[in-house]
């Protein structure tokens, strides 16, 4: 389990658990690769931090050093070793747009000292409530205005606006920092969180009411529990997307590593490649037959656990043919005992849920009491332990087929 949680390392997780396994559980080591968005987001950051900085002991930043420092730090880091994910633009035109940012920030806040100022890149590591999970929150600024109202400010550099405190992107990733303040600063009780869009010179505020921390503090357990599960099950599958495209683990990733064999973008000889060739063989045949499943099921299901095997052995997410690509997603799940399976541990199980007043489970429903009280932690850690008895641990399987001159997808 993972000794600190972040609103990134979340995010991570959100966005796909197999690149989370690949950076913090597995620590892979890849090349360093520097994206420009990612860069310039803290050359500004740095740069509004310095501001508020001497702005806070009566001293103005001048205009002209701020872009003068900006622009250096683009020189020292050398744009060779950049990157820039859009074609059409270059490191140039990021460092124009930073400053116009800058530019136009500095205008309209200057000489930013409308506040106290409390903190800026502040660190905030704190317990997040109820649990025993570990958080780190990092705030671009922290201030008391002049109506003692707390503003917890947010930098943003990128392109999109989200839709204000309704949106999960802002209320989890300001929420989260609402509980950092509060677990250092108790005595504030008015709080606003803010976000300031520098492309778009515009600032979201919202307040978040207490039953919004409440429900955004369970949320955060869950998705830490979940995390902590996978990392006990060793499941973490790969969640594709748009930013596959953009992440650093993209060559190792098994739901990306046949298609880069086959089209020899990945060097493989011999024995390996033909293993890899019979796995598109059968990637095909399994396409192939998949329109006809009704019809032939049983050589169908024969080959499904062949797909099965291979992508085991391979180690592979996905197989994939000239017909069309077999996703093959195996987990660990954990069930409880069943009546059929061990009649006499499924009364002692039935009595412990009795015993305990979990009347939501009888009959017993062993799938609630997985889902909604195990998994979620809502007994003691003596009852879960108790419970563990009961579980036993299955491999289940789900393939899914995409041909490649449809859109459609079967799971099956």
């Amino acid at each position: 389990m993972l000794s600190l949680y972040s609103h990134s390392k979340l995010g991570t997780f959100r966005n796909c658990p197999r690149q989370f396994k690949f950076k913090y559980v597995d620590k892979v080591t890849v090349p360093d690769r520097l994206t420009a968005d990612m860069y310039l987001g803290n050359v500004v950051h740095r740069q509004l931090a310095k501001a508020y900085s001497l702005g806070a002991e009566g001293v103005l930043y001048p205009l002209d050093d701020m872009i003068e420092a900006f622009k250096a730090e683009w020189e020292k880091t050398g744009k060779e070793k950049i990157t820039v994910a859009n074609e059409y633009l270059t490191v140039d035109d990021y460092i124009h747009n930073g400053e116009e940012m800058l530019r136009h920030y500095y205008e309209r806040y200057r000489p930013f000292n409308q506040g106290k100022l409390l903190g800026a890149e502040q660190r905030i590591r704190f317990q997040l409530p109820g649990s025993n999970f570990q958080f780190i929150a990092i705030i671009d600024r922290l201030w008391k205005t002049d109506d003692k109202v707390v503003e917890i400010c947010d930098y943003k550099t990128g392109k999109n606006l989200p839709l204000g405190g309704g949106d999960p992107s802002f209320s989890i990733q300001m929420g989260l920092y609402q509980l950092a303040v509060q677990s250092v600063y108790p005595q504030f009780d008015q709080i606003e969180l803010a976000q300031y869009f520098l492309r778009h010179d515009e600032v979201i505020r919202h307040r978040m009411r207490p039953d919004e921390i409440d429900e955004l503090t369970e949320k955060l357990r869950q998705e830490v529990l979940s995390t902590v599960r996978s990392e006990r099950m060793d499941d973490f599958p790969c969640r594709e997307s748009m930013r596959c495209n953009y992440c650093e683990y993209f060559r190792l990733c098994p739901a990306k590593r046949h298609r880069r064999v086959l089209e020899d973008e990945d060097k493989e000889e011999g024995e390996e490649l033909s293993t890899m060739q019979s796995a598109a063989e059968l990637a095909d045949r399994f396409v192939e037959l998949d329109g006809e499943y009704k019809m032939i099921r049983a050589e169908h299901g024969a080959l499904r656990e062949d797909v099965i095997r291979m992508a085991r052995e391979l180690g592979l997410e996905k197989l994939v043919g000239t017909e069309g690509e077999v996703s093959v997603r195996s987990k660990q799940e954990e069930k409880f005992v069943s009546r059929s399976a061990d009649p006499e541990a499924f009364v002692r199980l039935t009595q412990l849920v009795r015993d305990w007043r979990l009347d939501e489970c009888l009959t017993l429903d062993e799938k609630a009491l997985m889902k909604d009280v195990y998994r979620t932690e809502r007994l003691t850690s003596e009852q879960l332990e108790r419970l563990r008895e009961f579980i036993s641990t299955r491999e289940s399987s789900r393939v899914s087929v995409r041909r490649l001159n449809t859109s459609e997808d079967d799971d099956v």
